[in-house]
């Protein structure tokens, strides 16, 4: 049986949260909670609702996965094998940040030519 571990979640939270300069009291506005509910699961000492997590994964452009497991699952299928191959060589940081460069790559593709 999975359990989640609402103290980790937190953690994972804050540490988004301040990597990203955003104090709890933005973050409470852009998920449309209250700061002192994100403090509380900040703190790990309230449970969420999956609509509270899918707002606050929207609002730090998170994926649930993340923020529930620690990590970022793919599909090998869903890949090209060079992709899948450096996936399979990353630490989960490592894959979190190729994750938002393809991101921000995936938004500013508007013009781009090879």
């Amino acid at each position: 049986m999975y359990k989640i571990d609402y103290k980790e979640l937190g953690k994972r939270i804050r540490a988004e949260r301040r990597r990203q300069d955003l104090t709890q009291e933005k973050l409470a506005e852009m998920a449309d909670i209250s700061d002192s509910f994100l403090g509380h699961i900040e703190r790990g000492g309230r449970t969420l609702s999956i609509e509270t997590l899918a707002k606050l994964a929207n609002a730090l452009n998170l994926s649930i996965e993340y923020i529930v497991c620690g990590e970022f699952n793919y599909q090998p299928d869903m890949l090209p094998a060079e992709i899948h191959d450096a996936l399979n060589q990353m630490s989960s940081s490592q894959r979190i940040v190729f994750l938002n460069i393809m991101k921000t790559l995936s938004a500013h593709s508007g013009g781009w030519e090879i």
